[in-house]
């Protein structure tokens, strides 16, 4: 294979190019199919789940229990792995588990001189909607992401959905369900799988949020179900930015690289080398894995279609850069680091150290590997426990404790009223006076 043709652009060339908007792209004839399939699956239900899933994913389903699992289903998938799987599965549940155990989500009761109660409640939301995507790759991992976290919060009802697929990567999704503690299964994915959770079927409960990345299908599905039920975010490809210092190169940084490549042609893998030194050397490294590498075409063209090589004069530059496009994963590999500048990246999930890897923030960190993507860390915030929650403001006035701060509450309140034109808000205030 020929040396890979990645951009190595200076910071002002990195500046100009990262300036410009960077959005998702809304392919026309993939929200037009998504449109149908979501019409089709709202008006006719199981019979629609069939048929497109029959057309789409070439199963033969007759009914809707065809591609339904239970507990008991789960449970004999698991008991049929081997005991290095089961430990592994077990590990990383009880990871994630105690990270996110540790989130304190704490209810505010408060009182002052009018109200006797002022604050705000959390409560689980009930009936949790999870996707794990299939494709290019099976991903049990992203069940264990979400479905546990929701264990945590308390919500009452976890549902997973997946895409069809060989009977050794559905063994492997029924026994994971087994231990993120999902309620039932579907074996159907892409667009009619989210059309499904969002309007429920006959036979199909409606979910109340939904969870779990997916292919542009699935992921513009979401966007159009988005207020008839609640999703996690619009998520769009992986992406990895690694600023380092290092004068060398490095095998594990060109691994990480590629790691994140390998999960579509249209992953975005950026490499910012600080200082003079280390550009070219890092350069030659990757090269030389990816040669090597298994799905070396999905990477190669990953890596020269969206990637980019930038050498920037100091950390300033680097983190510059770094906020131009707010990455899904950043990792930071750098002789001197104060984790007082942290506050200063804009990215979903950051990684310290050459021995760290955002691989590791995909598997066993502990954290939520489902992550902002596309500039939403500008915005937005990785799955965590505070997501399986709804927030509800409180306030009670039980007995008047002081009627002249009671009435300079109302006399502001019907001013503002007034001043909106809005009469009968004023009037519901004023039959109140003391």
């Amino acid at each position: 294979m020929k040396n890979l043709k990645i951009k190595k652009v200076s910071f002002a060339t990195a500046k100009k190019l990262l300036s410009k908007t960077n959005s998702i792209n809304r392919n026309s004839n993939v929200r037009e199919a998504v449109q149908k399939i979501i019409s089709d699956v709202k008006k006719n239900g199981d019979t629609a789940l069939i048929k497109i899933s029959n057309k789409i994913d070439n199963t033969k389903f007759k009914s809707i229990s065809d591609a339904s699992y239970n507990r008991t289903d789960f449970r004999k998938a698991y008991e049929k792995f081997d005991n290095e799987t089961k430990k592994n599965l077990n590990y990383i549940k009880n990871r994630i588990i105690n990270f996110h155990k540790l989130i304190k989500i704490n209810d505010l009761k408060t009182k002052d001189d009018v109200f006797n109660i002022l604050g705000q409640i959390h409560k689980p939301i009930n009936k949790i909607g999870i996707y794990a995507p299939g494709g290019k790759a099976t991903y049990p991992s992203s069940i264990l992401m979400t479905a546990l976290i929701a264990s945590v919060a308390g919500c009452k009802e976890i549902n997973l959905f997946f895409p069809s697929s060989s009977d050794d990567a559905r063994k492997l999704m029924l026994g994971t369900a087994h231990v993120a503690g999902i309620k039932h299964a579907y074996n159907f994915g892409g667009a009619h799988a989210i059309a499904a959770m969002a309007y429920g079927t006959k036979t199909i409960t409606k979910m109340d949020k939904i969870f779990g990345p997916g292919n542009v299908y699935v992921a513009e599905a979401k966007r159009q179900v988005f207020g008839d039920v609640g999703i996690d975010s619009f998520a769009g490809p992986s992406e990895v930015l690694i600023i380092s210092d290092k004068k060398k190169g490095s095998k594990m940084l060109a691994a990480d690289l590629i790691a994140q490549a390998e999960h579509g042609e249209d992953s975005k893998c950026v490499y910012i080398q600080i200082g003079k030194f280390g550009l070219d050397d890092m350069f030659k490294e990757l090269n030389e894995l990816v040669n090597s590498a298994p799905r070396n075409k999905t990477i190669k063209t990953a890596l020269e279609n969206n990637s980019m090589f930038v050498q920037v004069r100091n950390l300033k530059e680097a983190i510059f850069i770094n906020n131009l496009i707010s990455p899904e994963h950043l990792q930071i590999i750098l002789k001197s680091f104060d984790d007082s500048l942290l506050k200063e990246f804009s990215a979903g999930a950051i990684f310290i150290g050459e021995n760290n890897s955002a691989v590791l923030g995909d598997y066993a960190a502990g954290p939520s590997h489902v992550i902002p993507t596309n500039s939403s860390a500008r915005f937005s915030s990785p799955v965590s426990v505070e997501d399986f929650l709804v927030r509800t403001s409180v306030t009670a006035i039980n007995t008047l404790k002081n009627k002249s701060k009671y009435n300079e509450l109302l006399e502001n309140s019907i001013f503002l009223a007034e001043l909106e034109g809005l009469d009968n808000h004023a009037n519901a205030l004023k039959f109140r006076r003391k």
